[in-house]
């Protein structure tokens, strides 16, 4: 009996796992022709881009958008930030992002025209003042700041250099609830991904307690980096770079990316033209 019963149960294995690639596959087939599917490699980073939501979130929306414009579907996959390069750099995506191009990544890949301004600012807790002109003048602030993070060449330089008292973490929540209760003076971080933390992992009662320096530590736009291998991720930038920029000129790129700062205006309760998107970029 033993043995009739694990050769059934080896049977419906075979024939459930059969059923889950037939379902997968219906799933991707939308008769869409292959060579029109953009394969995009990204990674959760609210409110920039969330993968729980139907749009991917408003850069998620942005690109999917552009690309439909020329006739174009796009597939999003999820993977850990590390292997979106890996899967470009193979082909096996077309694209990746958000991500900044810098003069390293230039080299590597192709960088479509800026999305968006992505905005860097210290966070501090509601009260305090803060003047600074330049790192040396916060010698006397401990900086929170998360493992792993690029916060600009003037910041690392001068953490490197013993100018200012940096303590980094593994957790971008931790660092926020350190600062609330006061173990840090300040925390670096996007300004829009800064307020969706905020709202997402503190009570109501507290988001009042946090607020951000108006003068940015570092501002960079973010862009979607195409693979070099070929001829395909060249047409497809041009392709993205001609829809977005008329998207840009007939101010759908502005509304699309309005929804970005929407975690500052519920948390601040400011009006919308006090949170807009840093940079619709030209």
């Amino acid at each position: 009996m033993s043995g009739l019963f694990q050769t059934c149960a080896r049977i419906l294995a075979i024939v459930a796992g059969m059923m889950l690639v037939a379902t997968t596959v219906d799933a991707e087939d939308s008769g869409m022709p292959a060579d029109r599917i953009v394969r995009i490699a990204t990674g959760d980073w609210q409110p920039y881009v969330d993968s729980a939501k139907p749009d991917f979130g408003p850069l998620g929306h942005v690109i999917r958008t552009a690309f439909a414009r020329a006739g174009y579907e796009v597939r999003y996959r999820v993977f850990p930030w590390t292997r979106n390069a890996q899967f470009v750099a193979t082909g096996e995506q077309d694209a990746m992002m958000p991500y900044y191009c810098s003069t390293e990544r230039a080299r590597k890949y192709r960088c479509s025209l800026p999305i968006v301004s992505g905005e860097q600012v210290f966070f501090h807790r509601d009260g305090d003042s803060l003047d600074w002109d330049s790192m040396a003048d916060l010698a006397d602030q401990t900086i929170g700041a998360t493992l792993g993070y690029f916060y600009g060449g003037s910041f690392e330089r001068a953490e490197q250099r013993g100018t200012i008292a940096v303590k980094r973490i593994a957790d971008d929540a931790a660092n926020l609830r350190l600062l609330l209760r006061g173990r840090i003076d300040l925390y670096p971080q996007d300004r829009a991904v800064g307020y969706g933390m905020i709202r997402a992992n503190l009570p109501e009662s507290q988001w009042h307690g946090i607020t951000h320096d108006p003068r940015p530590l570092h501002r960079e736009s973010l862009h979607l980096l195409f693979g070099r291998q070929g001829e395909r991720g060249k047409q497809l930038m041009t392709v993205f770079d001609r829809e977005l920029r008329a998207m840009r000129d007939s101010g759908e790129l502005e509304r699309l990316l309005n929804p970005i700062y929407a975690d500052q205006r519920a948390v601040r309760g400011a009006p919308a033209s006090d949170a807009e998107p840093s940079g619709v970029m030209q």
